[in-house]
């Protein structure tokens, strides 16, 4: 092998672990600063399944009335819907669908699509939890392009407090979700 080789495939190797670095901070900061603005509304609630707080944060957006319907995405087979919604107040309960079909994001966004256009929906806030929202997102708008979404990011409690999340499991989330979206829009780009 040439220097002229080497040293072509040097810098090929460090433009390309720059590019990492430089999308994997710009997919970190979009992924932390998403944030809901309270006056927004819409047709629905739409929950992914599979984080903390997720349920409990969209059942209080329905409360607070921000959409009239909720849809829980993603629910697993053998979890009935007395266990999901044991603490929900009956008349809301009514406004709860729940789909049973959806093992991953890109089947969340599948289920989703079937049921907005099934009740009719154009505009939708989407919960899922804030590492799981920018591939979240990119899936849906696939799917629903002509749907306004709104993202309403979970984040754990005292989140932005102070930047310890950096060594927790949190930190390991993003950075496998920033290799999952890199797929997922490198796949839908082809």
């Amino acid at each position: 092998m040439t220097n002229l080789l080497k040293t072509s495939l040097c810098y090929l190797f460090f433009l390309m672990g720059a590019f990492w670095v430089i999308g994997f901070i710009i997919f970190v900061y979009s992924a932390i600063s998403l944030k809901y603005h309270p006056l927004e509304k819409a047709e629905a609630i739409v929950t992914l399944t599979g984080g903390s707080d997720r349920i409990a944060e969209s059942l209080n957006l329905l409360k607070d009335k921000k959409a009239p319907l909720l849809f829980i995405s993603g629910v697993n087979e053998n979890v009935t819907g007395y266990h999901l919604l044991k603490e929900v107040p009956k008349e809301l309960e009514e406004k709860i669908e729940l789909g049973y079909q959806a093992k991953t994001t890109q089947m969340n966004a599948e289920e989703t699509a079937e049921w907005v256009k099934k009740n009719n929906i154009n505009s939708f806030i989407l919960v899922t939890s804030f590492y799981h929202m920018p591939r979240s997102l990119l899936e849906m708008k696939y799917m629903l392009s002509d749907l306004e979404i709104i993202p309403y990011a979970v984040f754990p409690k005292n989140f932005g407090q102070n930047t310890a999340w950096i060594h927790t499991r949190y930190a390991w989330q993003l950075f496998l979700e920033y290799h999952k979206f890199l797929i997922v829009y490198l796949l839908r780009r082809s």
